[in-house]
């Protein structure tokens, strides 16, 4: 694991950094037709599992089951290895092929292409409210290695960064979130459906969306050097983290980090994080630390004088920290197999059996779970994968999203079950994905599974409806 004490080894160093440079995918054939797939997530660090220092029993007592090792093993055509979800009402899938498929709502472009506005259409439009209920591939977008999008009601943006480290973007710009010019900012309520190079950008090893600004990691140099961090968008409480700017909006800039070098950013709407490499979280932008009203509070994480607060620094109990995920008002990080969440807490989403805010990261609960590998986040719920690919989930469950197989309202995580797979082993989740009323899963075979709201399509199953499916749907690419 990421100690905040002391650095790694220059071996492990070595080790993690390749893996995130290389960008986030690795392949290996079988004999038979199967192909197994390494992924580290869109929103975050290396899987645990990657980092070693985490010692897991993957079986039960007398209950032998086939270890879990967290990737995935093709067995379906197209076959899915990454997916990317965090609030509002669409998500993406990256392909074995290096190709994104999106679905839900494209209201605003999020989708990466024109769907039809006649009701009834072949893949899901319908007059009036622009959706697809079935994947459609992002139009002139090849070669992709990883992918981040966000979403704020029906509205959304999608990146993806590709192997040459160019860093495309798509969907919503209504904050300049699409970098569309180096040296202007270029905001506009226009749906751009085509994805177009971030501008002004160097070379990327990711990129993390965050709602209304978004952020990349730059790659390492020769000689080590890099692996800064830039971002563009939203600066109306400084979340750009590089102080006031002519406008409350802001093209591609370097953020002002102090030593150490970046492996992945997230950020609520108004607070930007940095996940480091000696596994310390950064936090920047909104302040008011000190409201007694805790609803106009932020999810800096640490105390400040500061509202906003400009200078990234670091939160003082997070360390180890390998996984950062964020929705509008609250943020959670993975550390030692165990979930931090802090923030604003109106649906429980911040997992302490309660709706009382926290501002400080606090143990999540978990009970009869793994170490966990996997958190994903919305802005009304927040999910986790643990070791032996069991996903839970906690906060708003109006629509079922919380997958517990109906929508009663609880305060504390449950299982998701109904998980289906062919063969003899049980379903296992790889990576979750969180929208607001909707989430899917990403399974150990290359398919995708969802379940809640589908009046957007946003469950993948080739027609949309007003009911709330409280079981698992397969997504039909």
């Amino acid at each position: 694991m990421l100690h905040a004490s002391s650095h790694f080894s220059s071996v492990r160093r070595a080790a993690l950094l390749a893996l995130l440079t290389a960008g986030m995918l690795s392949g290996a054939c079988s004999d038979g037709n199967d192909v197994t797939v390494g992924i580290i997530d869109d929103a975050g660090g290396a899987p645990d599992s990657a980092l070693g220092d985490v010692d897991v029993d993957v079986e039960d007592a007398g209950t032998p089951t086939s270890s879990f090792s967290g990737e995935v093993t093709c067995k379906v055509s197209p076959c899915v290895i990454a997916l990317s979800a965090s609030s509002g009402s669409h998500v993406c899938a990256l392909l074995s092929d290096k190709t994104v498929r999106c679905w839900g709502s494209n209201s605003s472009g999020q989708l990466g292409a024109e769907t039809p506005m006649t009701a009834g259409a072949p893949d899901g439009g319908a007059s009036g409210a622009p959706y697809s209920a079935k994947p459609v591939a992002v139009t002139n977008l090849a070669d992709v290695t990883q992918i981040s999008v966000s979403g704020r009601s029906s509205a959304g943006t999608s990146c993806a960064r590709r192997s040459d480290g160019s860093v495309m973007c798509w969907g919503e710009n209504t904050y300049g979130q699409l970098g569309l010019d180096a040296d202007r900012v270029v905001a506009d309520g226009d749906a751009h459906t085509t994805a177009s190079r971030v501008q002004g950008l160097p070379l990327a090893t990711r990129v993390d969306v965050a709602g209304t600004f978004a952020c990349a990691i730059g790659e390492l140099g020769p000689d080590g050097e890099g692996a800064g961090m830039h971002c563009w968008g939203n600066n109306a409480a400084l979340q750009l983290g590089r102080g006031y700017l002519p406008r409350p909006f802001g093209v591609a800039g370097p953020v002002n980090l102090r030593f150490h070098r970046v492996l992945a950013g997230a950020g609520t709407t108004r607070v930007g994080f940095a996940l480091r490499d000696d596994g310390d979280v950064l936090s920047w932008g909104g302040g008011d630390w000190h409201q007694t009203n805790s609803a106009q509070r932020d999810a800096l994480a640490r105390e400040t004088s500061f509202s906003p607060d400009e200078e990234p620094r670091e939160i003082p109990s997070l360390h180890k920290v390998t996984r950062l995920v964020a929705g509008d008002v609250h943020a959670c990080a993975l550390s030692q197999g165990t979930v931090f969440c802090w923030g604003r807490n109106a649906t429980g989403a911040v997992g302490n059996s309660s709706r009382i805010d926290v501002f400080a990261p606090s143990p999540v609960s978990l009970m009869g779970a793994d170490a966990i590998r996997e958190v994903a986040a919305s802005n009304l719920t927040t999910c986790a994968v643990d070791q032996r690919g069991r996903a839970y989930c906690w906060g708003d469950n109006t629509s079922g999203q919380l997958g517990s197989g109906d929508a009663e309202f609880t305060l504390i995580p449950v299982v998701v079950g109904g998980l289906k797979t062919e063969g003899p082993t049980d379903a296992r989740v790889v990576q979750i994905a969180t929208m607001d009323h909707a989430t899917c899963a990403l399974l150990e075979d290359g398919s995708v599974q969802c379940w809640g709201d589908n009046s957007a399509g946003q469950l993948g199953i080739g027609t949309k409806d007003d009911v709330s499916h409280h079981g698992p749907q397969t997504v039909v690419f």
